[in-house]
């Protein structure tokens, strides 16, 4: 009796209000439908996007150290079991203005091996000065950007231009998503990558490293199978970080007390050279003062034989004199005898 009176009610409830009963009824099947589809869609949508990566041979593992990746850090990475590839790249984010509004460009060196861009206008750079722009971006084949560092350190500090020449457009398989990532400097917010030929690049070792996981080719991108497979070689590379972060240390300890060492023996040399300068001039300040010292005794012998020369000349003088006066007394006393006689 109770299960007909709920069925009636239910009923009668749904000729009261038939319209909204209609539109949940296709609101709930347009939901099912479209999950549905989403579900049947994603297999679809994995082999589709793992053909992409695998012909544009995308990396499986990224890797960065803040004390830089150098050329025997990527041979130790090669040498791991379970690693396929391994290639060593720089980057660094700077800014350009066009048209009154600013972009941050992340520059990045082309690879050959991994990561491979896809050219959709013009050529890949092959020269310092030449760059492929991101396709989603308003620059133009022929067009010049001119880099700004957004910091106080110059744009020739990390690369060995700052313009660089479009000489194409294309896409990469590191950005399948419309957003380009973050940065520290400008608004915050990459606008696109350029892509310049390594040579253009001015540092000593690189800023990151791309890794191809071995096999990793036969298994569908973002399936437990892959990322398993990725898994398991991530901390095989793990374990030889530690050993690698040490003797990178050790490299740059060794790199500074070499520069300490030159800059040291630069100072002691200028040291020694200014010490000898300062003896050679206070040698040179003896000397005059000596002479200055022999000239005051010659000046003052001099002024003395002067002094005695002086009494000499009045004593002959003195002597003339008298002399004069002895003639003139002679001679006075002659004349008055001759008047006499």
């Amino acid at each position: 009796m109770a299960k007909k009176i709920t069925r009636k009610n239910f009923y009668m409830e749904i000729r009261r209000s038939f319209g909204r009963f209609i539109s949940i009824l296709f609101i709930v099947a347009l939901g099912v439908a479209f999950f549905s589809g989403i579900r049947a869609s994603e297999p679809s949508m994995k082999i589709t996007g793992d053909a992409y990566f695998d012909k544009s041979d995308l990396m499986d593992i990224k890797a960065v150290s803040t004390l830089g990746i150098t050329e025997d850090d990527v041979k130790a990475v090669r040498n791991v079991k379970g690693v396929g590839k391994a290639e060593g790249a720089y980057s660094a984010d700077f800014l350009n203005i066009k048209n009154k509004k600013q972009y941050v460009l992340h520059v990045m060196s082309r690879m050959e091996d991994i990561n491979k861009i896809t050219v959709s206008e013009g050529r890949m750079p092959e020269k310092v000065g030449e760059c492929l722009v991101d396709d989603q971006m308003k620059y133009k084949v022929g067009e010049t950007i001119r880099l700004k560092s957004g910091t106080d350190d110059k744009v020739t500090d990390t690369l060995k231009v700052d313009e660089l020449k479009v000489v194409g457009k294309g896409n990469s398989p590191c950005y399948i998503a419309l957003n380009r990532g973050s940065t520290t400097i400008g608004t915050g917010i990459v606008s696109g990558f350029v892509v310049v030929p390594e040579k253009t690049f001015h540092l000593d070792v690189y800023t990151e490293m791309y890794v191809q996981v071995q096999d990793a080719k036969d298994l569908t991108a973002y399936t437990g199978a892959y990322k398993q497979k990725v898994k398991t070689v991530k901390k095989r590379l793990e374990a030889i970080t530690e050993e690698r972060g040490k003797i990178r240390k050790e490299e740059l300890l060794d790199k500074a007390n070499t520069k300490l060492e030159k800059a040291q023996k630069k100072l002691d040399d200028g040291k020694a050279e200014s010490e000898q300068k300062l003896s050679d001039a206070e040698r040179q300040i003896t000397d005059g003062e000596t002479q200055i010292s022999q000239a005051k005794e010659t000046l003052v012998s001099g002024k003395s034989q002067m002094e005695d020369a002086r009494k000499k000349i009045q004593a002959k003088q003195q002597e003339l004199d008298a002399a004069k006066k002895t003639y003139q007394k002679w001679s006075s006393t002659t004349g008055a005898g001759k008047k006499a006689v």
